[in-house]
């Protein structure tokens, strides 16, 4: 599965899961790189995620 680049600073879509910006972004570890996240499943659009792409580690 190709992946489009993702900026540093990410904002949530509509329909949008952190799954989905997870498997699009090859950041797994979005929930531990975004302390404000308290729910995983409370995500809406217009938030703002700290993005690191897996490969830039």
């Amino acid at each position: 599965m190709s992946r489009e680049p993702c900026d540093e600073v990410y904002v949530v879509r509509e329909g949008e899961t952190l799954h989905s910006i997870s498997e699009k972004c090859g950041d797994p570890f979005i929930v531990e790189e975004n302390p404000h996240i308290n729910d995983p499943d409370d995500v809406f659009p217009g938030l703002i995620l700290k993005i690191t792409p897996f490969t830039n580690r």
